[in-house]
């Protein structure tokens, strides 16, 4: 149950971090998927976290088990951006973007 929740909770870190990181470059939301899949597994490369090892899963090779464990954070940030476009659905988001359009104040 734990690797489940790790898993759950890179995912979200991972998301965040994509979402930062496409706010500080714009140019990179085109790529955004692209972006969360290979942050996400180059995070869990760095860590060495193999969610297959925790639960006992022998594969071939152990670097594959990370890999694959990797892509598997990577899901679930994809899900946890759809989750929570979901709750906050009422909000207007401005296309292409995650942040919710601002009225602009008159000066």
């Amino acid at each position: 149950m734990y690797q489940f929740a790790t898993v759950a909770l890179l995912g979200l870190v991972v998301l965040k971090i994509t979402d930062l990181f496409i706010e500080l470059v714009p140019a990179v939301a085109r790529f955004r998927t692209l972006a969360t899949f290979v942050l996400a597994v180059v995070g869990v490369v760095v860590l060495d976290y193999s969610v297959l090892e925790g639960f006992g899963i022998s594969v071939r090779d152990a670097e594959m088990g990370t890999w694959v464990t990797g892509l598997m954070v990577g899901s679930l940030a994809s899900a946890w951006q759809a989750a929570l476009g979901w709750l906050r659905s009422t909000e207007r988001l401005t296309p292409g973007t995650g942040s919710p359009e601002r009225p602009r104040i008159a000066a």
